[in-house]
């Protein structure tokens, strides 16, 4: 070999190495360009919040400024475009705000081919890694809900009044003195316990571990969402596995296993069916869905449904009343001790709270202050009536903070007034809307093609809760005190840490 050989052989690499960094760099700015064009094709020509005119960058200084103040983003939106629509960003996606009523009737009356409740439902609770595949895409539980619980709420009043009972008395206690109470994981519990009281025989109920694994799995849900969004599809179901939302499934699965497995094996104590949500899912279940893991998988889901909404509601309605007792507790107790059966709360009892009903339906308008309700994913462009174009791959959220704020709809909208909703002629009390009709300026329980099918199994409960409480205790905040807003991401959440003063009254009336 000559010697020429050699010394060429260095140059010979340095000139590959360096065509194969260009030839990197070149596929990488391509992959850029191309990543950028799918961005700006897919991104509506609309105005933004906090975008810088960067592309990536920007919307992550939009992400930024949005996390610092939600409340301040949406209003500055809503007013720079005089309620038309705009873009926001979080740190995980991009959402087209619309804050006209008139439009959000509009797109939520668009066929799910178009804009999906579906893909939106599961991409806000992330549902295909938090809660399972089949929970995400293969929805009978709606249906079991629909024609199995909903129908029986009657029959289920009087077991859900004496749980609530219990619970209250179990947790609460009867302080003869105004005792501070932290409000929001008694209530939690309380739902777990009487929604799990209908959900699985035996007494899963009152097993403070399975009660305990339910609420924590109902938040874990929750937070998970928010974490898993962050990472690539390809990522999410990596993540999920360390997060304790997968914890608190192993655990559901130890408590409900056997039982599930006995009665998909047709085994059933004393030869009787049972008659509980279990068996009702089982019953329904298509034939890839009928393992023990998924069943348990559902009977979760629908724990997080009962116990987040619920909770969620009941919360700030006790925080509301407890800041305006001498205002309203009479007139609600009054209405409570005139409707009951014998000196019971029965089903017939809260079909006439037309008091509460109001109160607990305002509670919620003012209490709602989502960002980004009823989400729809748009899998073919949608066009509004003026011309507007939604492009595919979009994702179309309501804010409910303003929207449920309406002046065009409400008189001080921003006013909490209890008793808004009763109509009260030649002294006939009558309520103008329930607190579980829906609207575009009330969404606690969505609205359009596909408001949330447990709706009324919530607020039966809700209703009860109110009643027993009312019956049993007199409430009061510390001179000084008031709940905290906070929110995560575009969800807002009650004051998880407030506490309440609690009283018991001795007597019924």
């Amino acid at each position: 070999m000559s010697t020429s050989d050699h010394t060429d052989r260095p140059a010979l690499i340095g000139a590959a190495a360096q065509t194969t960094f260009n030839i990197c760099c070149a596929l990488l700015v391509a992959a850029i360009v191309k990543r950028w064009f799918h961005y700006h094709r897919r991104t509506p020509k609309l105005p933004s919040v906090g975008f810088w005119p960067i592309p990536y960058v920007g919307s992550w200084a939009a992400a930024i400024k949005f996390m610092l103040d939600p409340v301040a983003a949406v209003k500055r939106g809503i007013t720079t475009t005089n309620n038309g629509l705009f873009r926001i960003a979080t740190l995980s996606d991009e959402f087209i705000v619309v804050a006209n009523k008139e439009q959000v009737a509009e797109y939520l009356k668009a066929p799910d081919s178009v804009l999906s409740m579906q893909d939106g439902a599961n991409d806000q609770q992330q549902i295909a890694f938090t809660m399972g595949y089949g929970v995400a895409y293969r929805t009978y539980h709606n249906i079991v809900v629909r024609k199995q619980i909903t129908p029986k709420i009657p029959s289920f009043t009087p077991v859900m009044v004496k749980e609530i009972e219990n619970s209250f008395h179990d947790q609460i206690g009867v302080p003869n003195e105004f005792t501070p109470v932290s409000l929001y994981g008694i209530i939690a519990m309380t739902v777990a316990r009487v929604s799990n009281r209908i959900f699985v025989e035996g007494d899963y109920c009152r097993n403070k571990d399975y009660l305990q694994n339910a609420t924590d799995y109902a938040q874990a849900v929750v937070l998970s969402a928010e974490v898993v969004r962050l990472f690539p599809h390809w990522a999410k179901g990596i993540v999920v596995k360390m997060l304790p939302v997968t914890t608190c499934m192993r655990k559901a699965v130890a408590f409900l296993g056997k039982d599930v497995q006995d009665r998909l094996d047709e085994r059933y104590n004393d030869d009787k069916k049972p008659d509980d949500l279990i068996q009702w899912l089982i019953d329904a279940a298509p034939p890839v869905e009928k393992s023990v893991y998924q069943i348990v998988e559902r009977v979760m889901a629908l724990n997080v449904a009962s116990i987040h909404t619920t909770t969620m509601t009941f919360t700030p309605a006790i925080y509301t009343l407890a800041a305006n007792p001498s205002k309203y507790i009479d007139i609600l107790r009054d209405e409570v001790v005139e409707n009951l059966e014998n000196g019971q709360i029965t089903y017939n009892t809260t079909q006439k709270l037309v008091y509460m009903d109001s109160f607990l339906r305002e509670s919620s308008r003012i209490s709602s202050n989502g960002l980004a309700a009823m989400q729809r994913n748009a899998r073919q462009p949608f066009v509004f009536a003026d011309g507007t174009v939604i492009p595919a791959g979009a994702k179309l959220v309501a804010p409910s903070l303003t929207l449920q704020r309406d002046p065009t709809v409400l008189d001080d909208p921003d006013d909490f007034d209890g008793f808004r909703y009763v109509n009260v002629i030649d002294g006939a009390r009558t309520l103008q809307k329930s607190m579980v009709t829906t609207g575009t300026d009330y969404h606690l329980f969505g609205h359009g093609r596909h408001p949330c099918p447990g709706r009324f199994f919530a607020s039966h409960e809700i209703k009860l809760m109110f009643a027993v409480l009312l019956l049993n205790y007199d409430v009061s905040l510390e001179p000084g005190t008031k709940p905290k807003e906070l929110y995560i991401a575009t969800m807002s959440i009650p004051d998880t840490t407030m506490k309440v003063l609690f009283k018991a009254r001795f007597h019924k009336g």
